[in-house]
């Protein structure tokens, strides 16, 4: 994972496909729904279920937030909360964009090392978030699939493809990025690799140079990577915070369910479902898993909803957990750029 920077050209092409992906779905899944229906839902739901749902959302963001804060103590490079709070949201809003999450991490450690935090320390922070993160996703799957087998079966039934797919992506996901944080050759050996294509397209000129950046680097980053590796105890504790995150996530059908009125399921029944659903869409290569998300809730969630209530419920579902929590880190994203480049053209001037 490289420094790079959020090129503008790049987020509003990535804007556009996601904006293009939006209309598509609405197209495929709100063409025989009118905007009355949503409306005449809004006047006769329970608010204060949604309210908590977008409170679940925020914990979902104060989760990563409170796992960077952490892990930049271990590393000793300490950070205010405020500062760990704005780089989970900039994460959540580049991930959300770009397809099968892919932007949100290098993003981050772009505005890290802007704010002079070294790119050795927040790449293995964000390394090792993912990583967990990825465990964490699995691990519900696991638990659902041992003390609901039931559920477990019946999703399979109705999405079995994607939920195996969802599976080899993420077990595999968890094995690649134990080898880039604790393996003290792959890393060098892939940057070498493409730092000697490179030359030989003749895109890199000064690749000694370059090489030689590159092993000071690993130098740090093993030093990092060592740091973490030795503290178990750090692990669990962020392990613990991502299971409190991914069952904050997986909670919301519940709570959209139960603002409809219903309370006659499980709650575990309506949280299995959507901790499934979450593995099988988080590797998705669309932006925000945008459609396919839609088209898994209104498959498997048929069976709490009323025919005449489910597109309503996906609606509002996908409302809460996604669209309003990217328009809030969006606004976190454009305040802490405006701030980080003003202050930056600041120190030119003076000097």
């Amino acid at each position: 994972m490289h420094e790079q920077y959020p090129n503008k050209k790049k987020q509003l092409l990535s804007i556009i496909f996601l904006v293009i992906i939006i209309l598509l779905t609405a197209y495929l899944y709100l063409r025989d729904y009118s905007i009355n229906e949503l409306i005449t839902t809004l006047k006769s739901i329970n608010i204060n279920f949604l309210i908590l749902g977008l409170g679940m959302m925020f914990l979902f963001v104060n989760c990563e937030a409170i796992n960077i804060y952490m892990i930049m103590s271990s590393l000793k490079t300490p950070l205010p909360y405020y500062k760990c709070l704005q780089y989970s949201c900039i994460g959540f809003y580049f991930s959300s964009i770009t397809p099968s999450a892919s932007g949100g991490q290098p993003v981050q450690v772009y505005y890290m090392r802007q704010h002079k935090i070294p790119v050795s320390v927040s790449t293995i922070t964000i390394f090792f978030i993912v990583f967990v993160y990825q465990i964490a996703m699995v691990f519900w799957g696991i638990v659902i699939s041992v003390f609901r087998y039931d559920i477990t079966s019946g999703f399979a039934s109705s999405l079995w493809f994607l939920l195996l797919y969802g599976t080899i992506i993420n077990v595999g996901a968890i094995a690649i990025l134990f080898l880039l944080m604790f393996s003290k050759n792959i890393v060098p050996k892939i940057l070498i690799f493409f730092i000697n294509f490179g030359k030989k397209l003749k895109l890199i000129k000064n690749s000694e140079g370059i090489l030689d950046k590159i092993d000071k680097s690993m130098i740090l980053y093993k030093e990092k990577a060592n740091i973490l590796k030795n503290d178990p105890i750090l692990f669990f504790k962020v392990f613990l915070v991502t299971i409190i995150q991914m069952a904050a996530l997986n909670i919301i059908p519940y709570l959209t369910y139960r603002s409809f009125g219903y309370d006659s399921s499980f709650i575990l029944d309506l949280f299995a479902y959507q901790s499934l659903l979450t593995i099988s869409t988080s590797a998705i290569p669309l932006p925000g898993a945008e459609g396919v998300t839609q088209g898994g809730f209104l498959r498997v969630f048929r069976m709490f909803f009323p025919e005449s209530e489910i597109t309503s419920a996906m609606l509002l579902n996908r409302i809460i957990s996604f669209y309003i929590p990217l328009l809030l880190c969006f606004i976190v994203y454009f305040f802490v750029h405006i701030y980080t480049f003003r202050k930056r053209g600041d120190k030119v001037d003076r000097q």
